[in-house]
């Protein structure tokens, strides 16, 4: 992470008083979870946070390597028992992650980042998603 990536990180507390405000603001690192994600410390309101908060991925205990496996299977039209065989992982935390999927500015950012999706791999996902859920709704 670079100091700009730090630059743009706020504090998603909205009982603090920087609340989502850049200026002003004291955000530093605080390690890391165990998940390898990085964890963030608000010095004003005293509340430690995550980098993927605001994505689906926030409060998963997956790794990026196991999350970019599951996104990646799914895009090759694997069915949520089959990325089950093949992560080892419960197909309710599968299928949990995948419908908490949605998309945003700060979703885009984290897969193309941090999870390593190509642009083009991430329409193909938004498109997925977006059929998925037509399905489900008739």
């Amino acid at each position: 992470m670079t100091v700009e990536d730090l630059q743009e990180t706020v504090c998603p507390n909205p009982e603090c008083e920087y609340y989502h405000r850049a200026e002003g603001k004291a955000i530093i690192k605080r390690g890391k979870y165990k998940t390898g994600h990085q964890r963030y410390y608000c010095k004003y309101c005293k509340k430690f946070f995550m980098d993927t908060i605001g994505t689906a991925v926030y409060r998963k205990h997956l790794s990026g390597e196991e999350i970019r496996l599951i996104y990646r299977l799914f895009l090759e039209k694997n069915g949520i028992r089959s990325i089950e065989r093949i992560t080892g992982h419960h197909r309710d935390t599968i299928s949990r992650l995948i419908r908490e999927t949605e998309r945003n500015p700060k979703m885009e950012e984290y897969l193309v980042k941090q999870i390593g999706l190509t642009a083009s791999e991430c329409e193909k996902l938004w498109a997925l998603l977006e059929n998925r859920k037509r399905k489900s709704r008739k």
